[in-house]
């Protein structure tokens, strides 16, 4: 059944729906936490990871990259959720190793003995879309062999079809979904990683950081063996090593964390701040940690890149933050995408300047519970008001560089990032506008900036009515009474509401006849509802257009 189209994007769609419901009546009936109330929180969250869990070992594709994104958020997912999803790494369920073999010789168009003198009888690992066998070549070299799983292409693009009906869902009915472009984001997901389905991508991926960081004494990338590489195989240099997270294996050869934990930040900073590609999936699994303690950098399948135009207002912003010049840092932000036209600038730079003072003055875990909260709040209530949006082409990045950030936590749980990113700005602050200036004349020009900006912030003082007046108008539609289509969304949900209880139990049961009626039943009521919404926005748009 899991592959099987109907019952995969009925499951996944479910357990969505399923997991927003449960949050958002939970938030409903807690409006004040306690420590009873936390407690809940975290069996509802810990029940849901292990839900999670079972159905992405079941069904695996795309399912399970998702769940190792989720495993790795160390730095803001509770204990319990982490606990519960890192099985996703270390555990993915593998095939029979005859269909995998029988892979390696469709793909060589030879028998195994042709090129191995021996190869492992199981997978040695096992991930969302490869397993990795352990072998010998007739010339004595020891290689890791990556072979493609059966069907995952198929699977995978089954996958983002579920993918593109919660994006919708996400869209409609939440608010974080109409702060973000989720028909860009969902084509970029597809392309990113549509691209771990072809290996000889990933090879040209893995030469390409070899040479970016041939001349590194602390990262170290294999070598591949292009002749023995194709689209579904890559054949590669044997490495060994644990997972940069096993603490237990760095104590026991005396391998410095912090020094580690350095390393990794630089090896982040010189991707993800630099012009070129990046690591996307840069999990515990993707970085092992040699006995010498040398960093070991695996799976260049999931790769993004990054414009040298971004690089430098990703660069500037940074400096804007060091310069204590905040106008700069959300001029940034709106050259990135970030903000749309007519925000509130001046009460983001004063948000960003309180919190930002905060953390530099004071550890945050030494501050007062209710600061803290309070400080949180008016992020979330400026990102709720304010026209900010998640650019697509940021989605991997920012991806990235969480996923590093949980890492580091782990290796490091007391890492300061301001301490370790300090000469990296200074670097930058050295090499200003292609070394032009010195430090004190950037900072001297800095400086004269909001001398030099009182024309501009006079006119955006002067259109201030203009915007707050567009604001009320927009505050005034989304609050109009839509009766007309009242009518026509009850009827599309009542018939929903009747179908969607026979495809569960058709998934239940997996009783296809069951399931295709009554899937093409939902699928109706959701189509007309669909079609209702469109009619409803579009007079909505044209009631705006007129007013």
């Amino acid at each position: 059944m899991k592959n099987n189209a109907f019952y995969r994007i009925a499951v996944i769609v479910y357990m969505f729906l399923k997991f927003v419901l449960q949050l958002y009546w939970f938030n409903k009936r807690n409006p004040a936490w306690d420590t009873h109330t936390q407690q809940a929180w975290e069996n509802l969250v810990q029940k849901q990871a292990r839900e999670y869990r079972i159905k992405a070992l079941h069904l695996e594709g795309l399912m399970i990259k998702v769940g190792q994104f989720l495993s790795t958020r160390a730095d803001i997912m509770p204990e319990v959720f982490l606990k519960e999803l890192a099985d996703l790494i270390d555990q993915v369920p593998s095939i029979d190793p005859a269909i995998s073999k029988g892979i390696l010789e469709n793909e060589w168009g030879q028998p195994l003995d042709y090129y191995l003198a021996e190869i492992s009888d199981k997978p040695i690992a096992s991930a969302s879309i490869g397993e990795v066998y352990k072998g010998k070549l007739n010339n004595g070299q020891e290689v890791a062999i990556k072979i493609q799983r059966s069907k995952i292409d198929r699977i995978i693009k089954t996958d983002f079809k579920a993918l593109r009906i919660v994006l919708w869902i996400t869209k409609t009915f939440t608010k974080f979904g109409k702060e973000i472009d989720t028909a860009s984001l969902y084509k970029e997901i597809v392309q990113v990683i549509g691209d771990e389905l072809d290996y000889d991508k990933e090879m040209r991926n893995a030469q390409n950081f070899q040479r970016r960081f041939s001349g590194s004494d602390a990262y170290y990338i294999p070598q591949m063996y292009e002749e023995y590489c194709t689209r579904r195989v890559l054949v590669m240099e044997w490495m060994e090593g644990r997972k940069v997270t096993d603490l237990s294996y760095m104590e026991e050869h005396g391998i410095d964390r912090q020094q580690t934990a350095a390393n990794i930040f630089q090896f982040f900073v010189d991707q993800l701040l630099d012009q070129g590609r990046f690591h996307a999936d840069p999990h515990q699994g993707n970085i092992l940690i040699r006995q010498d303690g040398k960093i070991v950098i695996l799976d260049f399948g999931m790769v993004g890149y990054i414009t040298r135009e971004d690089s430098a207002s990703i660069r500037r912003m940074i400096q804007g933050f060091v310069l204590d010049d905040y106008q700069l840092v959300i001029d940034e932000l709106q050259q990135l995408g970030f903000l749309l036209p007519h925000a509130n600038k001046s009460k983001l730079e004063s948000v960003l300047r309180n919190y930002v003072n905060m953390y530099l003055s004071s550890d945050l875990s030494q501050l007062d519970q209710e600061v803290v909260e309070d400080i949180f709040e008016d992020l979330q209530n400026i990102v709720r008001e304010q026209p900010i949006q998640l650019p697509s082409e940021f989605a991997f990045l920012g991806r990235a560089a969480s996923i590093g950030l949980g890492v580091l936590t782990i290796v490091d749980p007391d890492i300061d990032f301001i301490e370790l990113g300090k000469p990296v700005v200074m670097e930058w602050l050295e090499d200003a506008e292609e070394g032009k200036g010195s430090i004190q004349a950037r900072v001297l020009k800095d400086s004269l900036k909001p001398l030099l900006s009182i024309p501009r912030n006079l006119n955006e003082w002067l259109e201030a009515p203009n915007y707050a007046r567009r604001e009320a108008q927009r505050i005034q539609f989304r609050q109009f009474d839509h009766q007309r289509f009242l009518w026509g969304y009850a009827g599309f949900i009542l018939l929903l509401a009747v179908s969607v209880p026979f495809v569960f139990a058709a998934v239940w049961m997996e009783h296809f006849i069951l399931l295709y009626t009554s899937a093409s039943v939902s699928g109706f009521s959701i189509l007309g509802g669909a079609f209702v919404l469109f009619r409803h926005k579009r007079w909505v748009s044209s009631f705006k257009e007129n007013s």
